[in-house]
């Protein structure tokens, strides 16, 4: 053999042993990690198979460290990375949802039709917001209207909330809020509640012309005033001939005071109310027919408001998890296409999002969807898919303002308080999860090296909350990786 060959045949077999030695590092620290995941599980009561995870560095997938990657598991508000994206993609994030105020005539004194207020999943319409649209109505010239109509058509059902099974035992809290092409003021009220030893006294805020808050039949008791909280069973809603009425029925703590922010009337009671009382603030006319209709002619547009845009509303649904958001923004996928009457909103977002998800080359048969949020009994999706549509994302135009929406560890959003330690403070963009049986993360940490890593794990259980921690070990598990070797 030459020295020329020699050399050659010293090469192919450092290069071979090279390899090999790689390999099996990497086998090494799989076995390291799932070791010592399972060992936190453990001593968290938890059984191994509870856990589902995926995670790699995005500059070489083949680092892929995993357990269970293919199982469809509850993601809970993690969810919502998949809403965001297929948002981003579909609409752009220069998207905004809007409410018109539209006509069926020129604006005159005197209307001959009524007034159509038509809502395009707007997720900025407030009451000053309407007040505004009214007003400009009146600035036209307009005094005098028939009646007001609101078409909520623009997502089928219009009205979710009649058929609609409560998710939980608080059916009146924000997180709650079912989607509604007109949402104005996300229907939430406000209440304050105050007692001395012999009374109770309350109000709305905002108080509302033809609403009337009835505190006649509680009775005081000398319960803590931590403990007692306005559950269903607590107020009754009646509608009376001239007035509508929430009536506080059961017990309440004596010299107590309660404030909150939830959804306490029918949301057709609530509009009716408030463009009552806003219009005859505006026009002076009283008393003016508020009708739930749907529209098509109605083809004179007299005002409009348009939301935040979509990278902006994404900061609400990914670093505040807000449910109700990204429920409307889920709707508003499938209504943009503008389906069939018959066909449900919510079947054409599915279809949405599994054409796209199919247009990726992915493989979604471990994807269940009910409605975008991750606040469901039925969602599921693998890490594995979860993980490849953040790797798309990444390397996506609209990259920025999906990380500009997620949680920054230890600073803001729903990671304030987590990894607030040097190691990980600002280390990682995570979007949290949580359920009763669910505790998530899922999105981009950042390496010793500086390398960008995917991640998506689940734990899945009845006691999944003593789990969380299993969840920060990974994460920090992968902020303490050094790639030398790629440096060098």
């Amino acid at each position: 053999m030459s020295a020329l060959s020699g050399i050659r045949h010293l090469i192919i077999i450092c290069s071979s042993l090279f390899i090999l030695a790689c390999s099996h590092s990497g086998e090494i620290q799989q076995e390291n990690v799932l070791l010592l995941l399972q060992q936190k599980l453990h001593q968290a009561g938890l059984p191994a198979d509870t856990l589902a995870f995926v995670a790699y560095p995005l500059d070489n997938p083949a680092e892929k460290i995993s357990f269970q990657a293919d199982k469809s598991m509850q993601p809970a508000s993690t969810m919502k990375l998949l809403t965001s994206i297929t948002a981003l993609e579909q609409l752009g994030p220069a998207y905004r949802g809007k409410t018109q105020l539209r006509s069926y005539e020129q604006a005159q004194k005197t209307m001959q039709h009524p007034l159509v207020l038509k809502g395009v999943a707007d997720m900025d319409f407030t009451l000053q917001e309407l007040w505004y649209l009214l007003q400009q109505a009146h600035d036209q010239g307009i005094r005098q209207v028939p009646a007001f109509q609101i078409d909520r058509s623009w997502f089928n059902p219009a009205r979710p909330e009649l058929t609609a099974l409560p998710f939980d035992e608080t059916p009146r809290e924000y997180y709650n809020l079912l989607p509604d092409a007109l949402f104005l003021q996300r229907n939430m009220l406000g209440i304050k509640l105050e007692s001395t030893a012999d009374k109770v006294s309350g109000q709305f805020y905002p108080s509302l012309k033809g609403l009337e808050l009835v505190t006649t039949q509680v009775q005081l008791t000398d319960m803590p005033c931590s403990e007692w909280y306005p559950h269903p069973q607590q107020l009754a809603f009646k509608r009376q001939p001239d007035v509508v009425q929430l009536v506080l029925q059961g017990e309440f703590p004596k010299n107590c005071q309660k404030r909150d922010y939830l959804q306490l009337i029918n949301r057709v009671d609530f509009s009716r109310l408030v463009i009552q009382q806003l219009w005859q603030q505006i026009s002076g006319q009283k008393d003016v027919p508020v009708l739930e209709q749907k529209t098509a002619n109605a083809s004179v547009l007299l005002a409009e408001h348009q939301s935040r845009t979509l990278a902006e509303v994404l900061r609400d649904i990914n670093k505040s998890s807000d449910n109700a958001v990204t429920r409307q923004l889920y709707l508003a996928l499938g209504a943009q296409q503008g389906k069939a009457e018959t066909e449900w909103t919510a079947t054409t977002s599915e279809q949405q999002i599994r054409d796209f998800i199919s247009s990726l080359a992915l493989d979604h048969r471990s994807l269940t969807l009910e409605n975008g949020s991750g606040l469901s009994r039925t969602e599921r999706i693998s890490p594995l898919l979860m993980t490849a549509l953040l790797q798309h994302a990444y390397q996506a135009s609209y990259q920025p303002e999906l990380i500009a929406s997620m949680p920054l560890a230890g600073v803001d959003g729903t990671l304030k308080r987590r990894f607030t330690q040097p190691q990980t403070q600002g280390k990682a963009r995570l979007k949290t999860g949580t359920l009763r049986n669910v505790v998530a993360l899922a999105g981009f940490v950042t390496d010793q090296s500086g390398r960008i890593w995917v991640v998506a794990s689940f734990i899945n259980d009845p006691k999944a909350g003593r789990g969380r921690h299993v969840l920060d070990d990974l994460i920090e598990w992968i902020t303490r990786q050094n790639n030398k070797n790629s440096q060098q």
